[in-house]
């Protein structure tokens, strides 16, 4: 047994390293894994910044454009920038993703008419599925499908995406089998499947104590399953990211060569990363495969055949003052909600045209309605996701930036007077980025952030 902090490695894990990596290779591995920290890297959030935060300014570059690798770990839970969705603290390694951006980028050229659809099918807690909504700015006419089949895990994963603010969006909470309904809809599936975890060993010892060859089966056994239910959803010519963060070849090469025999698809590229490696942060494995067939001839859309339940969009910014022009906005109930106008319809069709999926959520509520008084005009009110969205409009309520206490005190739900505002609803800002909403009423606020997102440490 090798020590790891206060966890040894197991001896198979071990020998199953050294016969994939050799025994020179593998020293170099275990004594990082062993000997050194949990490494720590963020993702800036473009919808919300442009620039890198002063406080990770030095640290080094990822494989995203928008990642750095920090030398050490701050304290992510008193920054009010990582609670308004600034930034995204992700694994280095994962943010290889981001190398799939041309091949989306040419596959889009190929098919320019129609939606691009991105399925993301094991999202929680919302890492790849924020990264692929920032890449998919450079996609015109896309939107991403974020699934998570445990719901417990699932609503965190709505609360990370909605915290990212990307619009084009639907959140779901099914079982893989349950996409086939929609036919060869996607032209992209990312599949970060659930695994033994051994590159994770570094910031889970409960990863180490859990670890065995016959967890790693199972694994492996697992997902095949998911692969299997998944892949008759994605298009002829269409892009399989498969990946792991583990290094078993049982659960890594061998599932892509299975895969890559059993649908005929054509393995673009597969690699290992490495604690150590330059740019890499803990242990990942990525593979991309081209599903076979001609892109763009065939495939079918979810509302096709299928009628949509609900109203018509309603007239632009007539009705909501605060939402940027290309969002359609529809009312949902008690609620109106923002799309954006190049998907609006198939996302629609998705979500209420008869598929078989649990959606959790879809664009972004920007309104509440309710009753007027005495049964008087009904009057709309804005969402906390309003302001955490790029369908908000800046401007269009009062801003007041605050100070990094305020700014705490609002995120334990505090209420924070506001001397010389206006009254009515105002925007909190700090850094600049929008990260409250509160209704002003002179001598007080009334803290509209919503319970299950109050900072409970002091």
């Amino acid at each position: 047994m090798i020590l790891c902090g206060m966890q040894t490695l197991p001896e198979e894990f071990v020998r199953q390293l050294t016969i994939s990596l050799g025994p020179e290779r593998v020293g170099e591995v275990v004594s990082f894994i062993t000997g050194s920290p949990a490494s720590t890297a963020v993702r800036v959030n473009p919808f919300k910044t442009e620039a890198v935060p002063p406080q990770f300014a030095s640290g080094k570059e990822t494989y995203s454009r928008w990642g750095r690798l920090l030398p050490e770990r701050p304290d992510f839970a008193l920054d009010p920038l990582f609670h308004a969705g600034a930034y995204y603290v992700q694994d280095a390694s994962s943010m290889y993703l981001e190398s799939i951006l041309p091949l989306m980028t040419r596959m889009r050229e190929e098919r320019p008419e129609g939606p691009f659809t991105v399925l993301d099918l094991c999202a929680a807690p919302g890492g790849k599925s924020t990264h692929l909504l920032s890449m998919l700015r450079e996609i015109p006419g896309s939107f991403l499908v974020s699934n998570e089949v445990i719901r417990s895990r699932a609503s965190v994963l709505y609360e990370n995406i909605s915290k990212w603010g990307a619009a084009n969006v639907v959140v779901t909470n099914s079982d893989p089998s349950d996409f086939q309904s929609l036919g060869e809809y996607f032209d992209v599936i990312v599949v970060d499947a659930p695994c033994s975890g051994e590159g994770m060993f570094r910031k889970d010892p409960e990863a180490v104590a859990q670890w065995s060859m016959d967890n790693v089966r199972l694994c492996a056994a697992r997902q095949r399953r998911i692969l299997s239910d998944i892949l008759p959803c994605l298009r002829p010519g269409g892009l399989l990211v498969y990946s792991t963060c583990t290094f078993n070849p049982v659960e890594d090469e061998d599932n892509v060569a299975w895969t890559a025999s059993q649908y005929g698809m054509e393995v673009l590229e597969q690699r290992h990363f490495y604690p150590g490696d330059p740019g890499a942060g803990e242990g990942f494995f990525f593979s991309s495969l081209r599903k076979g067939g001609t892109y763009g001839v065939s495939g079918r859309s979810a509302g096709k055949g299928r009628g949509r339940s609900g109203g018509a969009p309603l007239r632009f910014k007539e009705d909501v003052p605060w939402v940027n022009e290309g969002f359609h906005l529809f009312r949902c109930g008690s609620l109106i909600k923002a799309f954006p106008a190049a998907v609006t319809v198939p996302m629609l069709e998705l979500t209420e045209g008869g598929a078989r999926l649990r959606v959790l959520a879809s664009g972004t509520a920007v309104a509440g309605v309710k009753d007027g008084r005495s049964g008087g005009k009904q009057v709309i009110v804005p969402q906390f996701s309003l302001i955490q969205s790029e369908v908000y409009r800046r401007g269009s309520l009062p801003e007041v930036e605050v100070s990094l206490d305020a700014a705490l005190e609002y995120l334990r739900r505090g209420l924070p007077a506001l001397p010389g505002a206006p009254a009515g609803y105002v925007v909190l800002t700090y850094g600049g980025v929008p990260s409250g909403l509160v209704k002003n009423l002179g001598n007080r606020c009334n803290n509209l952030l919503p319970p299950s997102l109050r900072l409970r440490i002091s």
